[in-house]
């Protein structure tokens, strides 16, 4: 087979992968209890992945690492540095977010908004999280300003007690990063992700008071959590795209 035949089947598998606005979730890998999923976002070099586990702590418990702040810096992937802009709320919140990254890669730094939901009745806790601005952090000169299409998690009690926990991603990192070396980073974030956090609510944490009543084995076998019907990172790609070809702007620059 010459070049040029090579060439045109290499150009034709790509264009497949990124205009097929009716890819489903394609699953990487199964390892460990683990699943790690990627999806073709239209309009995007950058895959969206998703990951999901289960395990035996109780949501009270993770949601006392996941809601705090001072905690970021135990399960967040390159941590950094971290702070919160604004409460708006119990589960709604802007905060700032810096990530070191290995020279000579420059760090990447996000404002972000996070919106949780809590369904009491099948006792399932979602959030959120893309980027926004902010008057009180504006991008200078310590990192690229990213952009966070869409992040999203969900942790979801089970009749046996244990918990399940899922997370999408889809992020531009921005700046001169191939989109290849993105996508091989991110690959692996899903797991990192969950993994920490679940070894972090693993210590000796309080359970936080929202949610420790949830521990109780009073939740109905016939309300097993039921898979999103939305595709929230996906979703929220769509939807920045769609406000940024009214608007003619770019759109603003993960946990």
């Amino acid at each position: 087979m010459n070049k040029l035949n090579i060439s045109l089947l290499v150009v034709f598998f790509f264009a497949n992968e990124v205009f097929a606005a009716d890819v489903q979730w394609e699953t990487l890998s199964v390892e460990d209890g683990f699943t790690t999923q990627r999806k073709v976002v239209p309009g995007s070099d950058m895959f969206a992945f998703r990951g999901e586990m289960v395990t035996d702590i109780s949501i009270a418990e993770l949601m006392t690492v996941f809601l705090d702040t001072e905690r970021r810096k135990d399960w967040v992937d390159k941590f950094q540095s971290s702070n919160d802009l604004s409460i708006d709320g119990e589960f709604e919140k802007t905060y700032y977010i810096r990530f070191d990254l290995p020279f000579p890669i420059t760090d990447r730094d996000y404002v972000l908004n996070a919106v949780g939901k809590v369904d009491e009745a099948n006792r399932v806790v979602t959030t959120h999280i893309k980027s926004v601005d902010h008057d009180k952090k504006p991008a200078d000169d310590c990192c690229v300003r990213a952009n966070a299409l869409g992040t999203f998690y969900r942790f979801a009690q089970l009749p046996n007690g244990k918990t399940k926990l899922e997370v999408e991603v889809h992020t531009d990192p921005k700046g001169n990063l191939p989109s290849w070396l993105v996508n091989v980073i991110q690959k692996s974030w899903p797991r990192k992700t969950l993994q920490a956090l679940v070894r972090e609510a693993r210590k000796d944490v309080p359970k936080h008071t929202t949610f420790a009543h949830w521990d109780a084995p009073a939740l109905s076998p016939t309300l097993i959590a039921k898979e999103p019907k939305e595709e929230p990172a996906t979703a929220a790609v769509e939807e920045a795209q769609g406000e940024a070809s009214v608007e003619s702007t770019e759109a603003p620059a993960a946990n």
